[in-house]
């Protein structure tokens, strides 16, 4: 049974990356046990636009797997029904409010990438810092999150969404508390550092590329130390 929930949530994993001119991206996904609370997705509006989902339900195993499913379905309905990012944001909150008991909530970053003006807008409940790359001048953006986690109380002010603007070579990272708190036989963490590290060296590669080195790159540092949490990463470059 646990297999069969395994291969269930592994198959709402995209099958492959989206196509957007000028534009790059790639995901991973590795859980703890056999099934995991993290969870990732990209869902194109348009030739132009795509949403990007990556969320992290609290614990391990069964349970939090099935609730991020959910913000998963959910979202996915949402936007079939042309909710807006705010209105998508809004009402799984506050279903998840419902659905969930009082100790169990998501972190989510629900965001908007529109790649005619090479700007994204998202809402981060929770889910930080999201990395923002900037390619000319090597420096780094780590943007904490907007508001609080996903079904942690109904949301009744929601703020406006923050903005980012990607220019060329520029990269948008979405990485979960698995890679950051990451820890080596010494308990130092892989950190932002460690991020940071590995795009420094790798200036012109491509989000894949990127992404597998960061893989790598972590669980190195963590040596003979087992993975902890379910790990989860989502890049989107701008290539031009």
């Amino acid at each position: 049974e646990i297999t069969v929930a395994r291969d269930v949530q592994m198959g709402t994993l995209p099958k492959e990356m989206p196509t957007i001119e000028g534009y790059g991206f790639a995901g991973a996904f590795s859980p703890t046990d056999q099934t995991g609370g993290d969870l990732y997705d990209f869902v194109p509006l348009d030739d132009q636009r795509l949403f990007l989902l990556m969320g992290d339900a609290t614990g391990h195993g069964i349970g939090p797997a099935l609730s991020a499913t959910q913000v998963r379905a959910m979202l996915r309905c949402a936007l079939r029904l042309e909710s807006s990012l705010d209105d998508a944001f809004m009402h799984i909150n506050d279903q998840l409010c419902e659905d969930l008991p009082d100790d169990r909530f998501v972190t989510g970053f629900f965001g908007l990438l529109d790649a005619a003006t090479h700007k994204v807008q998202f809402h981060s409940g929770g889910q930080g810092p999201i990395m923002h790359y900037h390619a000319a001048s090597g420096e780094y953006d780590w943007h904490p999150a907007t508001t609080f986690p996903l079904g942690y109380m109904p949301q009744t002010n929601l703020a406006a969404p923050l903005e980012v603007e990607l220019e060329p070579g520029d990269i948008l990272g979405l990485i979960s508390d698995g890679i950051y708190e990451y820890e080596n036989e010494q308990g130092v963490q892989f950190g932002q550092e460690g991020v940071a590290s590995v795009i420094d060296k790798l200036p012109d590669c491509d989000a894949e590329a990127v992404v597998a080195e960061i893989m790598r790159a972590v669980r190195q540092h963590g040596g003979s130390v087992p993975q902890a949490d379910d790990i989860t990463i989502v890049l989107a470059r701008r290539s031009k």
